[in-house]
Parts: C-alpha cells; sequence; structure tokens
C-alpha cells in the first residue's frame, strides 16, 4: 500500500535512539506497549508537521484528493468537530448568513458562535416521526429564494441514521444563487471508494467537507479529514490557517498513521471490501427480519422522511415487534458482548465497516433471536407539528452573543422565555433541541423531558437550563 506517513513513522521512531523530547514516555512501554508507543512521537526530523506540512503528511493528503476527486485535504485529529469549525470559518465572516438545515449536530452551533454568523434554520418539510428527516430539495429552494443575502448552505449528509438528502441538486441550487456549500459529511467517509453507496460529496460538488475516518473507515478514534472541493473559492491558506487556529500544536503521529494506513488501504482494497460488505448486511438484513419481530428501516429508502437516499451500512433495526424499546434492545445485547453504535425508543442503531466479518453478525442474530418483552405499545409521541415548531423556532437574539454573554442557570420550566445560552439535546443523534440564541419554550421543555424520561442521554440540561442575560 502507499502509505507516506506509515513508512515515514517506520523509518523515523525506528531510528531513533534516546529521546530527550516529547512525549515524556519517551517510546517505551506504559499503558500502550512500546511497539506502540514507539510511533508515538513528535516532530523529530523527517517526520513532516500538521501546522505546515510539505512531507510524508503533505503525500498523503495529496493521495487522498487525488483518490477522490476533491481539490486538497487536511488530516484532522480531533475529530470531525475541529474541521466543521475550520470549514465554517473559512466560508464566513461575521455577520454572513447561512441557510442551516436543522438536523445539524451540536459542533455546528458551536461554529456558528464562532464565526458570529447569522443562521437561518431549515426544518425538513417531510411528515415521518419515526426518524429523524432531512431536508428536500423543495426546502432549500426556497430558504435560498427567501434568503438571496445567504453566503452558503450548511447541511448535514448523511445523517445518524444513514438517510441521504438530494446533495447533487441541493449543491447545483446553491451554486446557481451564488452560495458556497458546506458540508457535515462525517459518516460518509466510505461513498468515496464505491458505487454501491450514496454520491460522495467531492462528486455532487460540495465546496467545503468534513468526513470522519474513525466512523466508518478502519481508522482510530479521533481521525478525520476536511476536503475542498475542485472548483471551491476557498484559499488553501485560509483553510490552513483555521486549521492551524483550531487544532493541537502537539498532534499525535499514531492517529495520522491510522488516517494514513486507513485511506491507503480503501485506495487499494475499498471497492472490493466494500462490495464484500453490502452483501453481507443485506444478506444479514433479510436473516433478521426471518427471525420475526424485527424491521430493518432502511432496507428502502424511507421516502416519508424526506431522504434520496440512504446508507445500506447504517444499519437501523426497528425493535418493537419484539415488545422491547430500542434502549432495552442495546442493554441485553451488551450484557451478551454485543455493541450497538447507539438505540432510541425504537430501533438500534448499527455501523456497519469494511472490518465486520461473518461471525459478528452470528453472534448479534444469536443474541437478537432471544430477546423477547412484553410491551407492543412503544412508539414516539411527537407528531410532526410538534417537532417543526420545536427544531423550527429562529434565533431570537445573535447566536455569538447569547453564547458569550453572561449567564445563569435555571430551572427547566423556569426559563421558558428567556434566550438560551447553550444547546440542549439528546443522543441520539446530537441534534440540539434548545439552541443559544432560540427562545425556551414550553413545548421544549415538554419534549426534553418525555426523551429523558424515555432512555434518552441528555446533553446541556444538568442542573437546569442555562440562559443569557442579554
Amino acid at each position: 500500500m502507499n502509505t507516506p506517513i506509515v513508512d515515514m513513522l517506520h523509518e523515523v521512531a525506528g531510528k531513533s535512539g534516546p529521546r530527550f523530547c516529547m512525549p515524556g514516555h519517551k517510546g517505551k512501554p506504559g499503558f500502550l506497549p512500546s511497539e506502540v508507543n514507539c510511533y508515538d512521537i513528535t516532530e523529530l526530523p523527517g517526520a513532516d508537521n500538521l501546522y505546515m506540512p510539505q512531507g510524508a503528511i503533505a503525500r498523503s493528503q495529496e493521495l487522498y484528493a487525488a483518490s477522490i476527486g476533491a481539490r486538497e485535504s487536511f488530516f484532522l485529529v480531533n475529530g470531525s468537530s475541529g474541521g466543521i469549525h475550520a470549514a465554517l470559518l473559512s466560508v464566513l465572516a461575521p455577520g454572513d448568513k447561512v441557510i442551516a438545515a436543522r438536523d445539524f449536530h451540536l459542533s455546528a452551533v458551536n461554529a456558528f458562535a464562532l464565526a458570529g454568523a447569522k443562521p437561518v434554520f431549515v426544518h425538513p418539510s417531510a411528515q415521518d416521526t419515526q426518524l429523524p428527516c432531512v431536508v428536500s430539495v423543495e426546502d432549500i429552494k426556497r430558504a435560498v429564494g427567501a434568503h438571496p443575502d445567504a453566503k452558503a448552505v450548511y447541511l448535514t449528509y448523511p445523517n445518524y441514521y444513514g438517510m441521504c438528502v438530494d446533495l447533487n441538486r441541493i449543491c447545483a441550487i446553491a451554486h446557481d444563487a451564488g452560495m458556497q456549500v458546506v458540508c457535515d459529511a462525517a459518516h460518509s467517509a466510505a461513498f468515496d471508494f464505491s458505487e454501491l453507496l450514496p454520491v460522495s460529496p467531492a462528486a455532487a460538488g460540495c465546496d467545503i467537507w468534513v468526513a470522519s475516518l474513525h466512523k466508518t473507515l478502519k481508522a482510530m478514534n479521533q481521525c478525520a479529514v476536511l476536503c475542498v472541493g475542485e472548483n471551491a473559492k476557498i484559499g488553501h491558506e485560509t483553510v490552513q490557517a483555521r486549521l492551524n487556529m483550531l487544532q493541537t500544536t502537539s498532534p499525535s503521529y499514531v492517529l495520522l498513521g491510522s488516517s494514513d494506513y486507513a485511506l491507503g488501504y480503501m485506495r487499494e482494497h475499498g471497492k472490493a471490501a466494500l462490495g464484500m460488505t453490502v452483501n453481507l448486511v443485506e444478506d444479514n438484513m433479510r436473516r433478521l427480519e426471518a427471525l420475526g419481530g424485527y424491521r430493518c428501516v432502511l432496507q428502502d429508502v424511507p421516502r416519508l422522511a424526506g431522504a434520496f437516499d440512504r446508507d445500506v451500512l447504517k444499519l437501523v433495526i426497528d425493535v418493537t415487534d419484539r415488545g422491547v424499546s430500542g434502549f432495552a434492545a442495546a442493554r441485553i445485547l451488551h450484557q451478551n458482548g454485543v455493541e450497538v453504535e447507539a438505540a432510541d425508543i425504537s430501533n438500534i442503531v448499527l455501523i456497519c465497516t469494511v472490518a465486520d466479518g461473518a461471525e459478528d453478525f452470528d453472534l448479534l442474530k444469536m443474541v437478537l433471536k432471544n430477546i423477547k418483552g412484553s410491551n407492543y405499545n412503544i412508539r414516539a409521541g411527537e407528531t410532526a407539528d410538534d417537532l417543526a415548531a420545536i427544531y423550527g423556532a429562529q434565533p431570537a437574539a445573535d447566536i455569538r452573543e447569547a453564547v458569550f454573554a453572561q449567564r445563569r442557570r435555571m430551572e427547566p420550566r423556569e426559563s421558558v422565555g428567556y434566550i438560551a445560552a447553550a444547546s440542549v439535546g439528546a443522543y441520539p443523534p446530537g441534534v440540539p433541541v434548545i439552541v443559544p440564541g432560540v427562545k425556551v419554550t414550553e413545548r421544549m421543555i415538554d419534549y426534553l423531558n418525555r426523551l429523558k424520561y424515555s432512555g434518552y442521554q441528555l446533553f446541556g440540561m444538568d442542573g437546569g437550563i442555562e440562559v443569557a442575560c442579554l
């Protein structure tokens, strides 16, 4: 495989003797064995530098960009969140308007605040309430028409459940209006390597996007990459400068090596490996449904949720006909040695990659076969109108001002009518229910309470709601 960073690490780390430099473990055994710690180096001679790459890191980034049809790529060592911040800071100036599909991750909220941007939220018009919906072409077209002064359109692609917007048409609409497309493509890294998966951000014409290599490729946690499209009007120096503001000055070469290896593997074996993985997943979808009481909800594109396409490797299984909630099924699976990515009231969510094998699905099926509950009335309680009223609320105050204002914590019910100073929401999927700058409503609090008592993990609500003193 062509892996410049891995090759460099073998040479540079393998040659070094006593290290009177960082990191303090000096490449000797500790929490990790010496075989691993040896490659955890600092910017030794020949190691290249992530802040101004000219050697192995630069070559690896160039290989990746060329392989996917991007103009350039930048490796990230703090996950997609830092990349999303850098991407939006590269496109938006203080006061710039951005059209933002409302299924954004909370990291986007922090980016809006850092950029001083003025987002216009677009809630999906789709009516499905069993799965998180995505925006349609018409949703974005209306928003672009209503806000012709916006500088960019911000999308999540795909969403946490594998559902994809019509990225080709949305990019065309935005570009025709003179707007750039910024994409949180954290879950899309595999799309570049197989025609069996949805269109990639590069092929669709995105201007700048971020992909998490650790989510769907064989890379370690925190490995991600920021890419710039071939026709984007975004300067290299601008992106590099924003990244240098946000990333650590002591990047992990182990993570850089992991990214290099994962991408080298995909360039050499990705198409064939993904073909086998897609076949494995589709075969097991049929086998799981044959157990009875399970429905693989993404076996067909869920049009009612507004999706144009779906990622078959994001396996979402509705377990409610087994008489259990998704949360209960996830607990039972965990107790039997099987871990899932996430669960909600109705579903378990599994991320499938080229690292999965038939033996993994065999154990999954064995545990699911034995699950049996007694609650057959498990359903989401919100209507499409309820969700639109909650997530469709536009900021009543500037997001940056709300985030950086003095704040106080209030009991949730008492915070109604005040301007929120922090994001509040639930995992999965990490989409904030309350966004800074938005006025807290009774509906939002009721919805958060229902999520909490259904089994969701809430963020931003520990000890109350933070409100801005504006």
